[in-house]
């Protein structure tokens, strides 16, 4: 779960703009890898409009701890615990600053997540009465905005998603706030892999084809002027390669749930795609930098 703040400096003083952001997933949908990339941000693009991405306290720190003794020694990261304690969830905080251009100011987004667990869609159609649950679905009530991850490769549970998606959508249109319309990034995840790769530039087009229900249900969603939908690709790994490039990930598993692997050559790591969804979800503006990844 994430909160998301916005500063654009200005010559003499700060002009802040804050949202709320919550991040949902299925167990597998790589959240934690997704944090854990992001706060490691390795090789980083020379040319790339991201500056630094700093972590910040103990539990950002933490995130690259998980980077560097998990990750980067090809080790696969442990799923987050289903029955911890929602007090005890960690809150790892982040700071991305955007470079500066010609008549622009350096732009921080100050992000703080909270770490919970995958199986949120099948909770959602199947433990309904679940305590944690229940506090989870009010939390995610006061967002401003959602970013909703999904293994591209995960095609199958389109139609498990969608009706957890209704369920939740449902909740999210009842929270009588005065806030401005929500919006909804849907982020499609693992895009190193082959089938999703070659269209990572058309995230609408590659989430209509894998996921339609998913698709058909957000659309309709935007379109009772409820909130804005965006498709976004990622991948916490990245390629290996220009000219012909490959995924640079060892293939652990691939099912219905999607894919599991973890990285082939950490000293060619390079995520893709990470901060794009971030800068839509506080701004409602795409970056086309940030999204040629």
């Amino acid at each position: 779960m994430l909160n998301w703040f916005k500063t654009k400096t200005a010559s003499l003083e700060s002009q802040q703009r804050n949202a709320v952001l919550r991040v949902i997933g299925d167990r597998g949908s790589g959240k934690t890898a997704y944090m854990a990339s992001l706060a490691r941000w390795p090789n980083a693009d020379p040319t790339s409009p991201v500056q630094t991405v700093i972590p910040v306290g103990e539990a950002g720190e933490e995130l690259i701890s998980k980077a560097q003794n998990i990750l980067e020694q090809g080790l696969q990261l442990e799923p987050t615990d289903l029955t911890a304690n929602t007090a005890d969830i960690n809150d790892y905080t982040l700071r991305i600053t955007l470079k500066a251009n010609i008549g622009s100011q350096l732009v921080n987004l100050n992000i703080s997540s909270k770490d919970y667990s995958g199986e949120f869609f099948s909770d959602l159609l199947y433990q309904a009465g679940n305590p944690q649950l229940q506090e989870y679905l009010e939390d995610c009530s006061l967002a401003t905005g959602i970013m909703f991850l999904a293994d591209g490769s995960s095609r199958g549970k389109d139609g498990e998603y969608a009706n957890g998606l209704d369920k939740f959508l449902t909740l999210l249109d009842r929270t009588d706030l005065e806030l401005d319309k929500r919006r909804i990034a849907f982020v499609l995840t693992k895009c190193e892999q082959p089938e999703l790769w070659i269209n990572r530039h058309r995230p609408g087009f590659l989430a209509e084809a894998r996921f339609p229900q998913v698709h058909r249900k957000l659309q309709a969603w935007q379109q009772i002027g409820s909130g804005s939908v965006e498709y976004f690709t990622t991948s916490a790994f990245g390629m290996l390669g220009n000219n012909f490039p490959e995924p640079n990930v060892q293939l652990l598993k691939r099912d219905r749930g999607g894919v599991t692997a973890v990285i082939k050559e950490p000293k060619r790591w390079r995520p893709f795609g990470l901060v794009a969804p971030i800068y839509w979800l506080c701004t409602g503006d795409r970056h086309k930098e940030l999204d040629k990844g």
